[in-house]
């Protein structure tokens, strides 16, 4: 595998590397540059050791974005299980949470971005295979898991304006999944019950480039609208 990533240093220090989706502001353009850098290594290290599932996954790419952005001297940290309400037990909780270093240590660091990872294969049961997008039922109540659902429903980052999912692509091509993602939010549009979807939402156009592959959409919520970013990561053997 190369493991060498495509993007000079100074693209990610300066963060502002071409995309083809919607203006995003600086500070997360560079995250997103960042995580870019950090994702062919980590697929490197996953596939060296066999780590297949989604919470060992996302548990090693948060601790690649953390050692990059310290060896470039960026100043993020990655947390996983991000809460999205420290005060409650039961809180939903982002898969990643991008936090701001700051000097003051009596100080939390403030939470600046939020990202979703989500495992792109058929062997995730017939039930989680479109989890991606949307949740499924159980004992007859829809459990509302999805990847794009979450952030829906506002219950990720509601009060963010950009946020992202990362999809690890263990099967099949970035094609494929491009367009089995659509063609979901697509079956989507059809159904009754609240929240109800549009195929406004559906995946830009993908761009792929050696293992990585990138696209974007816009999240209808109840009161605006989310910038969404979608990073893929091919670990095909």
């Amino acid at each position: 595998m190369n493991t060498g990533a495509n993007y000079p240093i100074e693209r990610l220090q300066k963060g502002m590397g071409a995309f083809s989706g919607p203006a995003q502001n600086t500070q997360f353009n560079q995250i997103v540059e960042l995580i870019k850098v950090a994702m062919p290594l980590f697929a490197a290290s996953a596939q060296q050791e066999n780590i297949n599932n989604e919470n060992g996954l996302n548990r090693r790419l948060a601790r690649f974005i953390t050692n990059i952005a310290d060896n470039h001297d960026l100043p993020y940290f990655a947390q996983t299980e991000s809460m999205e309400d420290e005060t409650r037990g039961d809180s939903p909780a982002t898969d990643f949470g991008i936090h701001l270093k700051i000097d003051d240590i009596s100080v939390d660091p403030p939470k600046i971005a939020l990202f979703e990872g989500k495992r792109l294969s058929g062997h995730t049961g017939s039930s989680r295979r479109r989890e991606y997008v949307i949740g499924h039922e159980k004992n007859g109540r829809h459990v509302p898991c999805g990847g794009i659902e979450r952030f829906k429903c506002s219950l990720h980052g509601r009060d963010f304006r950009y946020a992202g999912i990362i999809g690890y692509i263990q099967e099949e091509t970035p094609d494929y999944w491009y367009q089995q993602l659509n063609s979901w939010i697509s079956e989507l549009t059809s159904q009754e019950e609240a929240p109800r979807w549009s195929h406004e939402e559906q995946l830009s156009p993908i761009c792929t480039s050696e293992l990585l592959s990138e696209s974007a959409s816009i999240v209808i919520r109840k009161a605006d609208k989310l910038h969404l970013t979608h990073l893929w990561i091919n670990l095909v053997s």
